[in-house]
């Protein structure tokens, strides 16, 4: 049996070099950030996605109240815009009575003169109408009617636009 010495037998490591560590001290950081950076994008994603579903939501609810009065006027009157005596959207008894209506950020209420929650009330919405006629094919003479535009904004950005045509009564 041979007797090996104490300076000749190899030592085993058991800790990190110097460079190890060092190594290992860049690394980490690089990692962490880039996991940060994609959780980060992630959210900011989210937020947008959840912004454009409220801002479509209060454009369709206006749109739906809009839809809901008649083509015509029972008074007569055929110009765009509120009529005399006409002031408020409770007071709108036609479609194109809303020609002109604006909210702004914070004042955003629904059909029923509620206000909208806090989260909602950071987008402005208007409305423009037009009266236009469409041409369908097939059917041969243009058809006359008004269409409706409802765009939501946020911050002077449109976010959502919501149009619809409406046929003129007969």
């Amino acid at each position: 049996m041979k007797f090996i010495g104490r300076n000749t037998h190899q030592r085993r490591r058991y800790g990190l070099t110097l460079i190890e560590c060092v190594v290992a001290m860049t690394i980490l950081p690089l990692a962490v950030t880039a996991i940060a950076l994609a959780i980060t994008s992630g959210q900011a994603q989210a937020l947008e996605a959840m912004n454009r579903t409220r801002a479509a939501m209060v454009a369709e609810d206006l749109m739906e109240e809009v839809l809901a009065l008649p083509y015509n006027d029972p008074d007569g009157a055929s110009n765009l815009g509120p009529e005399a005596g006409e002031s408020h959207r409770t007071k709108f008894d036609n479609a194109d009575d809303f020609h002109g209506y604006t909210e702004s950020a914070g004042n955003l209420i629904d059909a029923t003169g509620a206000s909208y929650p806090t989260p909602i009330q950071r987008f402005d919405r208007s409305v423009t109408c037009a009266n236009t006629s469409i041409t369908v094919t097939g059917l041969g003479n243009p058809i006359a009617g008004l269409e409706v535009t409802v765009t939501v904004s946020f911050s002077g950005n449109p976010v959502c636009t919501v149009k619809r045509f409406i046929p003129q009564s007969t």
